[in-house]
This record gives C-alpha cells, sequence and structure tokens, in this order.
C-alpha cells in the first residue's frame, strides 16, 4: 500500500515544475487582481461608511427648526430676540420664527409639524412665562423656571441625526440663561444699586439664577429599547443570511441543473427558493426583534406581521441582487461586491443622508433606508410616514432584479448547455498530443524505469486532472479552446 502511495506521488509535478508554469503564472495574476480590487474595495466602502457620518455639525443648516413666541410679553420678547441672534450661527440648526406669521398658530399644530416630519424640531416661548417672571420677581414663590420654553424633538426620524439636533439646541438654550439673567436685570433696574438690591431681597431665587429653564418634548419616542442596534443589526443578518447563503449553496449544486432542466422551470426553482428561504429567515428575525424589544414596547399581532413584511421586502431585494451577481460576476470579484453592498447600505441605515452632504442623496434608494424608514414609523405609532415612497421603492428593487436575474440565469445555462461555459471557472483541459508515427519514437529516460514523467505523460496527467475537475465533455471534432468561454459571473 505505501509503495502504492508512493508510486501515485512520483506521478504528481513538484508545484515549481517547469510544466506549471502557466498555472502558477495565472493563480498569480489572480491573486493581484483580488489584492488590486479589495484594496480599491476597501477604500471605498469604509470611505463611504465614514463620510455618510463626517462632521455633521457643518450640516445642521439642513435641519429646519420651528420657533414660536406664544406668550408675546416684553420678557418673552427679549428672550425670542437673543434665541433667534444664537441660532444665526453657522453650525447651528436653521431656526425659522413663525412668531408674527399666520402658520404654526397653536402648539398642537406646532406639534403635529414636528411629529409629521415637516421639522426637525421646534422651540416654543410657552404662554404666561413674562407673568410669572414678573410675579416671582416681585416676591411670589414657586417659580418653575422648566415651564418657560419648550423644545420639540423627533427620535423617529433618525436617532442619531435628532441627537446632533437636540444636543446643539439644548446647548444654545442653556448658553442664553446667565445672559438672560443679567438682562433682565439690567432692563429692571435700569442700573440702580437700591432697586437691584431690593428686587434681590424680594425674587424669587430662582428667577434670579435661572429666570428660564426649557424641558424637552420628544414627540415620537420608539417604545422600542436598542432599536437602533436592533434595527442595524436584523436587517444586517437578514441581508448575509438571507440573501447570500442561498446564493452560495445554489452556486455548489446548480450545474446539473442548468445542464438537464428547462429553463423555465430553472427560473421557478430559483424563485421558490429565494422565496422560500427569505421568509423562513424573516419569521426568525421578526421574533429575535421581539424578544429583545426591551419593556417599553408593547406590540401586537399586526405589529409582528408588520415588522415580518417589511424585512421581507428588504431581504428579498436583496437575494435578486445577490442572484444577479452570482450570474454576473466573476467568482473572484463577489466578496468585493458583497463588502460594499453591505457597507453602503449600513451607512445609510445608521447615519441617514438628510444632514450629510449632498452627495449620500443617493442612499435614498437605498433598501436598508427605506426599510429602516418603514419600522420607524411602524415602531412608533405612525409618526415621519414616508412609506408611501418607501415601500415602492424595495418593491421596484425586487421587480428589477427579479426580473434582471431571469435574463442572467437564462443566459447562463444557454452557455453551459452549448459548451461555453464551464461551471468550475476552470480553463478546459488542453488537446491532445499530435499523434508521432512509431518509426519516429526514441527512447527517452523517463520511460526507461526513471521516477520521472515523459512530456507525454505528463501532457495526459494534467489533461485527466483537469477535465475530471471540470466534468466537461468536448464534442467530437470540435475544439476544446476555441469556444469556451470562462465563467465570467
Amino acid at each position: 500500500m505505501f509503495e502504492q502511495h508512493h508510486e501515485r506521488q512520483r506521478q504528481l509535478l513538484p508545484l515549481f515544475s517547469p510544466e506549471l508554469r502557466a498555472m502558477r503564472m495565472a493563480f498569480g495574476k489572480g491573486l493581484w487582481h483580488t489584492f488590486i480590487i479589495f484594496t480599491i474595495v476597501f477604500w471605498i466602502s469604509i470611505s463611504f461608511l465614514f463620510g455618510a457620518g463626517y462632521d455633521g455639525l457643518n450640516h445642521l443648516k439642513d435641519a429646519r427648526m420651528l420657533f414660536r413666541d406664544f406668550d408675546q410679553s416684553e420678557t418673552s420678547t427679549a428672550l425670542a430676540q437673543m434665541i433667534t441672534t444664537a441660532f444665526a450661527r453657522p453650525n447651528a440648526p436653521n431656526l425659522i420664527d413663525y412668531t408674527h406669521t399666520t402658520q404654526y398658530t397653536t402648539p398642537s399644530s406646532i406639534r403635529d409639524a414636528v411629529w409629521h416630519g415637516d421639522a426637525w424640531a421646534a422651540i416654543t416661548i410657552n404662554q404666561g412665562f413674562g407673568a410669572r417672571l414678573s410675579a416671582a420677581l416681585s416676591g411670589s414663590s414657586g417659580y418653575d423656571p422648566q415651564s418657560a420654553v419648550t423644545l420639540l424633538t423627533e427620535e423617529s426620524r433618525h436617532y442619531f441625526k435628532v441627537q446632533e439636533v437636540a444636543k446643539t439646541s439644548q446647548a444654545v438654550l442653556a448658553a442664553l440663561q446667565a445672559p438672560f439673567a443679567q438682562a433682565m436685570l439690567t432692563q429692571a433696574t435700569g442700573g440702580d444699586a437700591a432697586l437691584l438690591a431690593a428686587i434681590v431681597a424680594r425674587a424669587d431665587s430662582l428667577a434670579l439664577v435661572a429666570p428660564f429653564g426649557f424641558t424637552v418634548d420628544n414627540v415620537a419616542p420608539f417604545h422600542f429599547d436598542l432599536s437602533m442596534y436592533i434595527l442595524s443589526v436584523t436587517l444586517s443578518l437578514c441581508m448575509v443570511v438571507g440573501a447570500f447563503i442561498p446564493s452560495n449553496m445554489w452556486k455548489t449544486i446548480e450545474e446539473p441543473f442548468y445542464k438537464q432542466i428547462r429553463i423555465a422551470q430553472l427560473i421557478g426553482l430559483r424563485l421558490f427558493i429565494n422565496v422560500v428561504w427569505a421568509v423562513i429567515i424573516c419569521l426568525q428575525a421578526t421574533g429575535i426583534v421581539f424578544v429583545f424589544r426591551g419593556p417599553a414596547w408593547t406590540p401586537t399581532v399586526g405589529d409582528y406581521f408588520g415588522i415580518f413584511g417589511i424585512i421581507l421586502l428588504n431581504t428579498l431585494a436583496f437575494s435578486f441582487f445577490i442572484d444577479c451577481l452570482q450570474n454576473w460576476i466573476h467568482p473572484r470579484f463577489l466578496l468585493a461586491a458583497y463588502f460594499t453592498t453591505l457597507f453602503v447600505n449600513i451607512s445609510a441605515a445608521v447615519f441617514g443622508t438628510e444632514l450629510n452632504n449632498h452627495f449620500f442623496r443617493i442612499l435614498y434608494a437605498t433598501p436598508f433606508l427605506n426599510t429602516g424608514l418603514s419600522l420607524r414609523t411602524l415602531l412608533t405609532r405612525g409618526s415621519y410616514n414616508k412609506t408611501k415612497f418607501a415601500v415602492p421603492i424595495n418593491l421596484l428593487w425586487i421587480l428589477v432584479w427579479w426580473l434582471l436575474s431571469t435574463y442572467l440565469i437564462a443566459r447562463k445555462a444557454r452557455l453551459v448547455r452549448a459548451g461555453k461555459l464551464l461551471m468550475a471557472n476552470i480553463p478546459p483541459p488542453p488537446p491532445p498530443p499530435p499523434a508521432v508515427d512509431a518509426s519516429e519514437k526514441q527512447p527517452h529516460k523517463a520511460e526507461s524505469g526513471s521516477p520521472g514523467l515523459s512530456r507525454r505523460s505528463t501532457h495526459s496527467v494534467v489533461g485527466y486532472a483537469t477535465s475530471a475537475s471540470s466534468q466537461h465533455v468536448t464534442a467530437p471534432g470540435s475544439s476544446a479552446t476555441s469556444d469556451i468561454e470562462i465563467e465570467d459571473m
């Protein structure tokens, strides 16, 4: 047995033998191409990811904020002027004053505007602020500075971007408390030290130290603990498991199907596999969302099927897209395409689009962003409702990628059956050596018992190994190399 093993080993070629030079060169070329492609893809993907969230403060001016002074007293007018001046700086949200207009005349109308996404946030000076502050300075007790101003935000629009707007607004309002207190006392006393002492002696201490404060009203909380993490991780999980895995598994068993099944049935089989796999994975992913929902959210049966349907659209869009990549791009570059696709969509889900550089507005077309918008609307019971375009965009992607994948599957099946495409992505077996007349044969040292292998026997061994691995049969009388197209998927 050991002798047979050693004999088989002696018949194999060493890695650096001259006969394998072409194979080594082809492998090195492929390795170099892969390195170049992944270097480019890595820089593009990471730059896209970091660029989508880079220096958001410079784009805060794109965040529209509403402002209205519902009190319109002398005190509130002074505060309103200080607030609008403070928000006029370049790295602050765009605060628009509607105090003297016919729009947003009630607190509920401003709340509705933030709820529906017409504005990122709003600041209101509440009615009665001036009277309450004057009473506190005159000696009335129980003054509540927090009731002076309200900052309205809406978390569901985009958690991180809303946090930028909210935190910046809170910082501006907090910074105005001391200047406003000083300006108020100066206006009340006119610089008279005796009058100032009298006011200090009788006034409520809170009215002197913090004449105004603010409360933050999140009009659309997620009602869902760990929401951003759950959404991003769940969508990525469905993308990887629901789209990548079935396509890669199909890749390992597809050759007999392409050779022996009708094209229409082949297309139907791929559609069935994609849909059934996506349904199973999305049911489990929805279950994961419910298990880790946290105590702040009490879902219903409708919520379950709503989340399931939204995630299913996202997964099917990627399933047919990956099918197109599998049938179009060379396997050497598939992982690069997957990598880029995942990073671009994560950029849209995590960093949003509206407060980024305008180049990143292309992310409005990504499945992750539109799926995230639909889920946030569902999880907040209807705020920032963009499903009227988010759902159709994902449906359009499903239709486009499915139609393209059916064309590519039919094309691939025809090439395989015509013998123009090798499923294993390897070169065809080399042609047999030309026949040599027996009288012209010369004895070779390798044929007389040496452990080496003659050039002719080497050709036969390599040809046999290659043809066995490809499982490709060349029609009689046809050239093995003239009509073969290496698979470029």
